[in-house]
């Protein structure tokens, strides 16, 4: 009975898990001084590369906001909403889309556009784990030279 109730509790604790982000270069609320050439997120398990949608747009936001990572988080939310789903939005962006050509992978890498102006940036995705479970994220960091 005891090998019975151990079995049952590692098939759902493996059937729960699903690909969310681990870490990210630059990190999640991070002040970056020289900007980023590139954008790496780390998911626990992988992702489907081509099936889900990675962007990074700056974040309009007053620069005494800039020290409050929850005044950020909240101000990224309504831009989230608003630019993952968008269509067509390139020239709002300031990634240069993906790096990563695995068609899975646990790492992403996104290429950022030159000349980033001092300020914050909002890093988002909606991806689509290898076990054909979604998950959307973001945050936040901010380039401050």
């Amino acid at each position: 009975m005891f090998r019975w109730i151990v079995c049952l509790l590692l098939v759902s604790g493996l059937a729960l898990a699903h690909a969310e982000y681990k870490s990210s270069v630059p990190a999640a609320g991070a002040t970056v001084r020289t900007p980023p050439k590139t954008v790496r997120l780390t998911f626990t398990e992988a992702v489907e590369v081509r099936l889900s949608t990675f962007k990074v747009y700056p974040l309009e936001a007053p620069s005494e906001a800039w020290e409050s990572p929850t005044r950020l988080r909240r101000l990224a939310a309504d831009l989230v909403k608003q630019a993952l789903p968008a269509k067509n939005d390139a020239a709002r962006r300031v990634d240069a889309g993906l790096a990563t050509t695995a068609r899975t992978s646990q790492t992403v890498i996104l290429n950022l556009k030159p000349n980033l102006r001092p300020g914050p940036y909002v890093v988002m995705w909606r991806s689509l784990g290898v076990d054909g479970h979604p998950a959307t994220g973001y945050f936040v960091f901010v380039y401050k030279p």
